[in-house]
């Protein structure tokens, strides 16, 4: 869209839009820049596969798949405001935060890329990847996880852990082997750190390029897109 268009169309008018008609474009403000980032620090761990991203519904890596979904409303200021109207907060609304989700779906990606649940070392380390941790209370100072997205994210699943474990690995300077020394979220680090060296420079085993959920194929209303969102929170926070 022009910028004309987003000046001078209203929040209602933008609300009644169709998510696939906005024509919005990841190459765009800080996204693109994030992206680079992401890629420089994957290949400064000498990874050379680097996972396509593209806009979607949210922030997610398909499920057994090396592609990584991003917000559609981080692609423009807009948006951004609408989203945090409509939901008080941002996912990845700030460049610093949006690179560390980035380096957490970048860790779902490679998990899938290089095939590492067919590792028994991982299962040894991680547990059984999709066991859920029954009757789940993060406790913040469980020395068996990392420390990445809020929340204690890393405590959630097996999954999560991987991915968390990962961003903390590929972050730079973030002097992982000191912070982390005589924890047991080191012998993860330590793993990770192992397998990526023993990969290094080396394609990835798998390899996939069919987006879902993309945000130009979204053809609901924005307004839609919310209500879906707010019933999905409601029924999630019942749960717990």
């Amino acid at each position: 869209m022009t910028k004309s268009f987003w000046k001078k169309i209203s929040d209602e008018n933008l609300l009644e839009t169709k998510i696939c008609d906005l024509k919005l474009s990841i190459n765009k403000n800080y996204l693109k820049t994030c992206i680079q980032k992401l890629y420089k620090e994957l290949k400064s761990k000498r990874i050379i596969f680097r996972p396509p991203c593209f806009l979607a519904d949210e922030w997610f890596v398909p499920e057994s798949d090396t592609l990584i979904g991003i917000p559609f409303y981080l692609a423009h200021p807009r948006l951004n405001k609408i989203e945090m109207k409509m939901m008080k907060e941002v996912e990845g609304g700030h460049p610093s935060e949006c690179l560390k989700l980035l380096r957490h779906e970048a860790g779902h990606a490679l998990f899938y890329a290089y095939a590492i649940h067919r590792k028994k070392e991982f299962h040894q380390i991680f547990g059984k990847l999709f066991s859920p941790r029954k009757n789940f209370r993060p406790n913040p100072h469980n020395k068996n996880f990392v420390k990445h997205l809020p929340d204690n994210y890393a405590q959630t699943d097996r999954d999560e852990d991987f991915a968390e474990t990962f961003a903390v690995w590929l972050t730079p300077k973030s002097n992982w082997k000191k912070i982390y020394k005589n924890s047991g979220a080191l012998k993860k680090l330590e793993f990770i750190d192992k397998f990526f060296d023993s990969v290094a420079n080396k394609k990835p085993v798998r390899i996939s390029n069919k987006p879902y959920c993309e945000a130009k194929k979204l053809r609901i209303k924005l307004k839609t897109y919310y209500r879906l969102r707010n019933k999905r929170d409601g029924d999630h926070k019942k749960q717990l």
